[in-house]
């Protein structure tokens, strides 16, 4: 008796479990499911994994560890000194500001082109 209500139980099991497995296709389950449910079903369908073959290899490091404790160092003293030159630079002009000394130093250069009798734009060449 308990063997019969098992089997039962499993096939019932087994049959429901087919109407799971498409449920994003009901346009009416996928416009109330959460944003998470469509990444969630997905997922279980197995979309969304690289394949074995897109994964990297890794590939041995070269160098001792001493090599590499050199190299960090190098970089650390290169950023510290970037760091200082901005420091000592001051602060990064903003882009309004670049964009107004643009502006004047073209103007500068069309007065002084005018002024020395050269045209704004240069003559077409044959």
């Amino acid at each position: 008796m308990v063997r019969v209500f098992a089997i039962s139980a499993a096939l019932v099991c087994t049959a429901l479990t087919g109407g799971c497995a498409d449920l994003m296709q009901q346009s009416y389950i996928s416009q109330i499911a959460p944003d998470w449910f469509e990444a969630k079903a997905l997922e279980v369908k197995g979309a969304g994994y690289p394949e074995l073959q897109d994964i990297p290899v890794a590939r041995p490091v070269d160098g001792t560890a001493a090599q590499w404790d050199v190299k960090a160092a190098e970089i650390k003293d290169k950023a510290a000194a970037l760091e200082a030159k901005l420091r000592a630079d001051g602060t990064i002009r903003s882009d309004e500001e670049v964009r107004a000394t643009a502006a004047q130093w073209r103007a500068t250069l069309e007065e002084g082109a005018a002024a020395a009798g050269h045209p704004a734009t240069p003559a077409p060449t044959p």
